[in-house]
Order: C-alpha cells, then sequence, then structure tokens
C-alpha cells in the first residue's frame, strides 16, 4: 500500500514526537510505500483544525537531517534514497492540512494514497474529550472527510520509552494496520487505535471498544494572569489574537473614533488567560472508566480499536476480542 502518514507532534524529536521515525521505519519494513507530511511545530489539541488565514510552506526534509529536538539540517544535500525525498515539513501546517496537501499537491508523482494513518501520538487519545480535541483523531477525520481510510494511533504514554518498547508498539501497530485494511468493515470510515506501551505489547490481547463519553465539570483548561504578561508570546507557533493582524476585523491599535486613548475614554476592559490544563479529574475518571471503553482497556494494558464514523459514532457490533490473522 501506499500509506500518507501525518501527525500532530511535528518533526521527529525525543521530547514531543519521540515515535514517528520507528514507526514509520516498521511500515517500510512491511513492504509498504510511506509519504511522510507533519506540520513544522507540535499541533496537539487542536482537533481537525485549518488556518484558514496561514500561508503554508513545505520543506522536502530527508529523515537524516532531522536532529533530535524537532530542528534539522537545512544544509543537508538530498538523498539518493527514493524514500527520503517523501518526507516533508509544512510550516504553518496543522494535521487536517497536512491531510490535505499529502493526498492532492505533495506526492503526486507517486502511486495513489490507499490510506492515511495520523500519528502515532506521544500519549493516549481514549474519551470524548481526547477524541474531539486530539489533532491525531483530527488528522484521520480529515482524511475520511476526503474520502480515504483513516487510521488514528497513539502510542499510550507519555513518559520516555526504551527503543525495544518503541519497535515492539510500532511491529503491533503495523500488524494492526494490515488486518484493519484487509477487513475493512464498509460501516467504518476511521479506526482509532490506543496501543499501551509495554515491552510484550505483541503478546497482549487487542479488544474492539468502545469510546468512553466524558465531559468538563469546570474550566480545566485556562488560568488567569495579571496584566499583559502573555503579550507576544507563542503557543505552539501561534501568535495571540492581540499581535495577528487579522482579528475578527478589530484593528491591532487603539482607534480614533473616542475609544482608547486617541478619544480620551477608559479603555475597553481585558482578561488574560493562559494554556494551563489541569487534568488530575480527568485522569481519575480514565482509571475508573468501565470495561470495554477505550481509556479501560489501554489503561489496563491491552490495545483498544475503535471503529468510529465521520461523526464520532460507534459502530455496533464490533465487540470483544479481535484475533489478528495469522
Amino acid at each position: 500500500m501506499h500509506i500518507l502518514v501525518v501527525n500532530d507532534d511535528g518533526p521527529p524529536s525525543s521530547r514531543l514526537s519521540p515515535y514517528i521515525q520507528p514507526f514509520v521505519n516498521a511500515l517500510q519494513a512491511a513492504s509498504h510505500q510511506v509519504s511522510v507530511a507533519i506540520p513544522a511545530a507540535s499541533r496537539s489539541w487542536i482537533g481537525k483544525a485549518h488556518l484558514i488565514e496561514a500561508s503554508l510552506k513545505a520543506t522536502y526534509v530527508p529523515p537524516s537531517a532531522f536532529h533530535n529536538d524537532g530542528t534539522w539540517d537545512n544544509t543537508t544535500t538530498s538523498s539518493t534514497s527514493p524514500d527520503d525525498a517523501n518526507w516533508v515539513v509544512i510550516h504553518n501546517g496543522t494535521p487536517a492540512s497536512c491531510v490535505q496537501l499529502g493526498l492532492f499537491n505533495l506526492f503526486t508523482d507517486r502511486n495513489p494514497i490507499d490510506l492515511v494513518i495520523s500519528g502515532p501520538n506521544h500519549g493516549r487519545n481514549a474519551s470524548t474529550i481526547y477524541n474531539l480535541s486530539s489533532g491525531t483523531v483530527g488528522g484521520a477525520l480529515e482524511a475520511a472527510t476526503c474520502g480515504k481510510r483513516g487510521i488514528a494511533i497513539s502510542f499510550g504514554s507519555k513518559d520516555e520509552q526504551p527503543l525495544e518498547t518503541i519497535c515492539a508498539a510500532s511491529r503491533l501497530a503495523v500488524r494492526l494496520v494490515d488486518h484493519l485494511t484487509r477487513n475493512w468493515d464498509e460501516r467504518v470510515e476511521l479506526y482509532n487505535l490506543n496501543v499501551p506501551m509495554r515491552t510484550d505489547v505483541e503478546t497482549r490481547p487487542i479488544q474492539w471498544t468502545r469510546t468512553l463519553p466524558y465531559y468538563w465539570a469546570r474550566g480545566y483548561l485556562y488560568a488567569e494572569v495579571e496584566g499583559d504578561a502573555e503579550k507576544g508570546k507563542t503557543v505552539n507557533g501561534l501568535a495571540a489574537d492581540h499581535d495577528h493582524p487579522l482579528s475578527n476585523g478589530t484593528l491591532s491599535k487603539p482607534q480614533v473614533n473616542g475609544i482608547g486613548k486617541c478619544g480620551g475614554a477608559s479603555p475597553l476592559k481585558e482578561r488574560n488567560f493562559k494554556w494551563s490544563a489541569e487534568l488530575a479529574d480527568m485522569k481519575k475518571a480514565l482509571q475508573a472508566s468501565p470495561e470495554g471503553t477505550d481509556a479501560h482497556t489501554v489503561l489496563n494494558g491491552y490495545t483498544s480499536v475503535t471503529a468510529l464514523c465521520a461523526n464520532f459514532s460507534h459502530v455496533p457490533g464490533l465487540d470483544g476480542p479481535l484475533v489478528l490473522d495469522s
């Protein structure tokens, strides 16, 4: 198969994106043709977003040029390996835009793409909150909206893992990809896979699961800050709204129509908030999740496979153990 791989963690990095290179290696070892389109910076929690006012730039980067911190060597000469020419980093990219460009623009000299894989994410994506927020799941959802089969893959730990564990998870994920594509249920538009990070993961059971419903009970994601301390800062490479030249049609400088300093009136009231995710309550809820859900399954050391439609409805009838082809 010709497989397009995208992610939301960005270029290879020991801290943010440690799983993509071993996984691509495993796909290629299984004789798949792989094209890679990834954002230039982490785009976690961005869902299926497109940055409609952002210009995108695609840079073809040989895998050997990547450093271990998410950067790459711009002076590296082109490799003679045909696969090296098919890693593309997209500036201002999101998982969804990487899918769009990967499917329709970047790899037109290769065979048509058969499957889009989004991931492997650095950490699990289980429960409705994660699935609806995840850029990894968003990439697979974008594939579905483009009429392509999509699989989201998450490796369920943010802790540093030995290479042996990463390679075991990658081999299992590739076997699962091969099985699902050979036996694709026509009711399914995308699959969401969560793989526990264990050295024995290849011998552990694989379960069909349903998505755990979870809802915010209060504001867990943002904290108020005093003054304008956050002005000029960026989050994942995105500038704050008041620094953006186009912000819902408003000007970034005071107007002269009687509002602000020029008109002598008091400035509009402002409050400042920063990203400050506090997820302890969510983690407790996931740990207490019922059997058969994605969260319960991966937290108990089993691989979770959730069959989804593009509207995130669980496909009924796919329950119990999943036995791979021999």
